[in-house]
């Protein structure tokens, strides 16, 4: 083989490798981090590694005036791509912002001991979404005025004028800043106030446009308060009386039930102010090969999630790591399932209704394409503890499972394949974090049965059972899946 011939061989071999390796395992079943959905992130590509390595290694020997400049090349693009990873992991490979970093809010108990993180952010996931979808007129964002400030619904309104949002999901949401005052009162017996600050990554959808947005609400309510008792209602009533919310007089938050101003935090939380930190305009896409990140990092495993595991087996002898474990596969086994087949009514009793709302989100898009996202020879094969979280009302563990099989999208009517691949499996991590009352004690149920009544599992989209009408999505009587997080984007 001429000199010159072998060399573009080898510099073509070579640049072919390092495309593999820019583009090695795409997808991951629409990830978190690119395509939204039930996804996976991911890592690998050891193999091709290996091979850029030997390729360049004879390039440097034989080649050296190709191999060099190939290195330099290689090596800011490795840069480069670190970079851009770093700043780019919000949901649905979305704008390049700087996320926050998830913090505890436990330091709230010290003046409210009833507070639970857990209920807490149900609240905060619900809001984020009820208020967005009313933000299409003063009218409709009254509804939520006792828990949105007027300054933070004048924010929302100014979003996208005249245009109504039609969903809001939430792809992801930390807690990132707690304040919390030394005492509940100042030393004129003026109540302090507590915050809580909370970022979320979401995507909004107008009729004419999905925005992918990055965005803090700060929560502020007085420390005099104690956080309310949960129940099944998802509904925003009056903070102080509890009565279906209704004005009194137009213009004024003064409840029509029992006539207190009721949008300043004095009996619950309140949405004081909003910041919009990224908007990025982009339709969802179901068809778009996302490359994989995060298998391989280590796992971030809580300083006392052994002490507060023990903790758990202590007040409920019944519960061991293995049939904790056999829940979750049970649910991780209908998830896959349902999605599959483009229907979720099997896995309503399994999931948290938040969670729910943002998996039946990306269901209606696929069918609204035309497409199926096939779930194939899916298992879990390792799993670890990585975080337990104990309050008043909920427990919750976070579950770091190791999981693989075969993620393909396909066209529904004629099984075209549109993304991925029928025969090669994807490994892949994720955080699962199950919660469940406090008050429940007992072995995990590992089949598809009513916690409650014991009947097959039929659940109605209000979360509560068609046989005995108990309310269980809430995790009232079983753990149920509360959050999906990524191995890329998971910080504890």
């Amino acid at each position: 083989m001429k000199r010159t011939t072998r060399t573009l061989v080898l510099v073509g071999l070579a640049l072919g490798v390092l495309a593999g390796v820019a583009f090695a395992r795409p997808g991951g079943g629409d990830s978190f981090s690119g395509g939204g959905g039930h996804g996976s992130g991911g890592g690998g590509g050891a193999t091709v590694i290996f091979e850029l390595i030997y390729w360049l290694i004879r390039l440097l020997i034989y080649v050296p005036q190709v191999g060099l400049p190939l290195l330099a090349i290689l090596i800011g693009w490795l840069i480069w791509s670190a970079y851009k990873q770093h700043r780019n992991k919000d949901w649905d490979s979305g704008p390049p912002v700087a996320l926050k970093r998830a913090v505890s809010a436990n330091d709230l108990k010290r003046l409210d001991p009833e507070f639970s993180q857990v209920l807490f952010e149900d609240f905060a996931f619900r809001l984020f979404s009820t208020a967005q979808r009313a933000r299409g007129s003063a009218d409709t964002l009254a509804t939520v005025a006792p828990y949105v400030s007027d300054l933070a619904r004048q924010h929302l309104l100014q979003r996208t004028p005249g245009l109504p949002v039609q969903s809001a999901i939430v792809g992801a949401m930390r807690v990132y800043r707690v304040e919390v005052p030394q005492t509940p009162v100042d030393a004129n017996g003026i109540a302090m106030r507590v915050r809580i600050g909370v970022e979320y990554e979401a995507n909004v959808t107008t009729a004419e446009h999905t925005y992918y947005t990055v965005e803090t609400w700060l929560f502020g309510r007085d420390a005099t308060r104690l956080s309310k008792a949960p129940g099944a209602s998802k509904e925003f009533p009056c903070p102080n009386c509890g009565a279906p919310w209704q004005s009194s007089e137009t213009g004024t938050q003064k409840c029509a039930s029992c006539r207190e101003v009721v949008d300043n935090g004095r009996f619950d939380w309140i949405v004081e102010q909003i910041s919009l930190a990224s908007s990025d305009e982009r339709p969802p896409t179901v068809t778009k090969e996302v490359p994989e990140r995060g298998t391989d990092l280590a796992t971030y495993r809580a300083a006392d999630v052994d002490a507060r595991w023990m903790e758990l087996e202590t007040d409920d002898p019944a519960i061991t790591e293995q049939n904790l474990m056999a829940r979750l596969n049970l649910i991780y086994k209908e998830l896959n399932k349902g999605w599959s087949n483009n229907d979720l009514r099997a896995v309503r009793g399994l999931v948290s209704d938040g969670l729910f709302d943002y998996l039946q989100y990306w269901v209606d898009t696929y069918k609204k394409q035309g497409l199926r996202n096939q779930l194939t020879d899916m298992g879990i094969t390792h799993t670890i503890v990585a975080k337990v979280t104990r309050d008043k009302w909920y427990d919750a563990v976070t579950i770091r499972l190791w999981a693989t099989g075969k993620d393909f999208v396909v066209k529904g009517e004629t099984g075209q394949l549109m993304r991925g691949s029928k025969t090669k499996p994807r490994p892949y991590t994720e955080y699962w974090t199950l919660i469940r009352s406090r008050s429940k004690k007992g072995a995990p149920i590992a089949t598809a049965t009513c916690p409650n009544c014991g009947a097959p599992l039929k659940i109605t989209m209000a979360g509560a059972c068609e046989h005995c009408q108990a309310h269980i999505t809430a995790g009232e009587f079983d753990w149920v899946l509360s959050k999906i997080e990524q191995d890329d984007t998971y910080r504890g």
